[in-house]
Parts: C-alpha cells; sequence; structure tokens
C-alpha cells in the first residue's frame, strides 16, 4: 500500500513536472549548477524532534547532513519568490491530488525527498560529459522521444531541465510533507 501510495506520488509529480517544463515560461530557480549545500549560521535542524533527537536516530535512514541539505534546499525555496509563485499555482490547480498525496506518511514524504536529493547531487557526477549523459539517458529510456534532437544539439539544457525538474520534485515533496507552507 505504502509503495503503490509513492508510486502515485512520484507518477503525479513527474506529470506536473513535465507539464511545467513544456510551458513557454522561462525562469531560473532553485539550486544553481555548482552552488555547495551547508549548514545554517543559526544551527537550526529541519529532522529535530521535540526531544531534542535528530531525524537519524528517529528514522535510520536520514543521516543528518542529509537533513541539512534539505532544511537549506528549503530555506532557499522559502526565499525565492519565483519558487513560492510556482507553488502556490501548483496548490491552486493540483488541490485535490495535493490532498490525497498528504495522507502519505512523513517517512514517505521524507524517504522520497531523499532520493531526490540524492539524484539532485548525482548530476553533477553525471553531467561532467554532458554528451555521455545525454546517451545514457536516452539509452536507459529517461528522455522523452519528442526532445532527443534538442537534447543532442545542447547537452547543458538537459542538465538544466533535469535540475529543475528534481529541484520541482523536490519543493513538491516538501510541500505535501508540509515543510513549505
Amino acid at each position: 500500500m505504502a509503495s503503490s501510495s509513492l508510486h502515485k506520488l512520484i507518477f503525479l509529480l513527474l506529470s506536473i513536472s513535465s507539464l511545467l517544463l513544456l510551458s513557454p515560461v522561462q525562469a531560473q530557480f532553485g539550486i544553481k549548477k555548482g552552488v555547495p549545500i551547508s549548514l545554517p549560521d543559526n544551527g537550526e535542524s529541519m529532522g529535530e524532534a521535540p526531544d531534542g533527537s535528530t531525524a537519524q536516530q528517529n528514522s535510520g535512514f536520514l543521516s543528518e547532513k542529509d537533513a541539512a541539505d534539505m532544511e537549506a534546499i528549503i530555506n532557499e525555496a522559502k526565499k525565492d519568490l519565483e519558487t513560492m509563485a510556482m507553488i502556490t499555482k501548483m496548490k491552486a490547480d493540483n488541490m485535490e491530488g495535493l490532498a490525497d498525496l498528504k495522507k502519505l506518511s512523513t517517512m514517505e514524504v521524507l524517504g522520497g525527498m531523499k532520493e531526490t536529493l540524492d539524484n539532485l547531487k548525482l548530476i553533477e557526477y553525471l553531467f561532467k560529459d554532458p554528451e555521455k549523459a545525454v546517451r545514457e539517458m536516452e539509452k536507459e529510456g529517461m528522455i522523452d522521444k519528442a526532445h532527443i534532437k534538442k537534447y543532442r544539439k545542447d547537452p547543458d539544457l538537459l542538465e538544466k531541465d533535469t535540475r529543475r525538474g528534481l529541484y520541482f520534485q523536490f519543493v513538491s515533496l516538501a510541500v505535501v510533507g508540509g515543510f513549505i507552507e
């Protein structure tokens, strides 16, 4: 049941992100290429429980570094006007779908956020050779056939679109989990 809910969540998020990627709006938001993720200066921890224990102690799968990285992305997203506008639009356009997704457990949402965070980190490695990244992603069926020519011609665009899609997925999960209102 939980796996089915997570699959529904991922399908919905990918559907929404593909619609946004195909929209004529061109904006840069989210994490820019090569920007390191670091702990906030105030020492707050996203995964801290009321008793002071950390998410790692409670969940077993989320390290302190993961929690700090997730908190940094969420804090930056909250400051970004375009991201907040995107969230407002997403909530208005997909109220029923989001209500269903809010039934997921916190652990399912955090698991999805961690997976997306890991994928965001992998982009740096994957796109060290952009042409190879296009070939590999095409071979794995990760690129829509309608976009293959465009990405072969401009592999940097694939990196940008992949980064944007993963950022949207992370932010969407953060909204579902109540980490961003």
